[in-house]
Parts: C-alpha cells; structure tokens; sequence
C-alpha cells in the first residue's frame, strides 16, 4: 500500500511539472508587454520605424495577423516566429504592437 502511493505521489509531481503553464493574459501594447512563455498577435508597427526597417521585419515573419512566442526579454527579447527564433532590441520589441 506505502509503495503504490509514494508512486502516484511521484506521478503528480511529475504531471504537475510537464503541465505547469504560466498565466498569459490578453496583452494589448507591444512584445516587450508579453510574459515570455506566452503568444501574441503581430497588429502592426509603430510609425517611428522606417518602412524599409519593417519589410526587413515582415521578410522575417513578422507580419501582422500572425502569432509569435515571446521566450525572454533578457538581455534581448527573443520571439518564436514558426521554427525561428528572433533577437529584437528592447526599443525595437517596444515598437511592435500586438494583441
């Protein structure tokens, strides 16, 4: 009896872990706004980046109406774009609106 419930103890523990998720709340503003570790949707950009600066963005998968993966903010913020990662500037991520 002990042994079979030391194992579904561990069991929990071990299912608590693997579905541990964070607390992502609907975030209107910018990917530096984002919680790492949740998803966002790309609105647009700020009019303060050229419009050459944004092509070069949007050729990278930032485009609007799609969803990107925020995986951390330090010392760079780092999206999940598909397969890819992307390292942003902190003023940059700021100037990427989402939703």
């Amino acid at each position: 009896m002990r042994r079979h419930l030391g194992k579904q103890l561990l069991h929990d523990s071990i299912h608590a872990f693997r579905h541990k998720r964070r607390r992502c709340f609907r975030v209107c503003g910018s990917l530096a706004d984002v919680t790492p570790g949740c998803r966002a949707c790309i609105q647009g950009f700020d009019p303060g980046i050229p419009q050459n600066r944004q092509d070069h963005l949007m050729a990278y998968g930032l485009i609007p109406g799609h969803w990107v993966e925020v995986l951390q903010h330090s010392p760079v913020t780092v999206v999940k774009v598909d397969n890819t990662e992307l390292a942003l500037e902190d003023k940059l991520a700021s100037q990427i609106k989402v939703e």
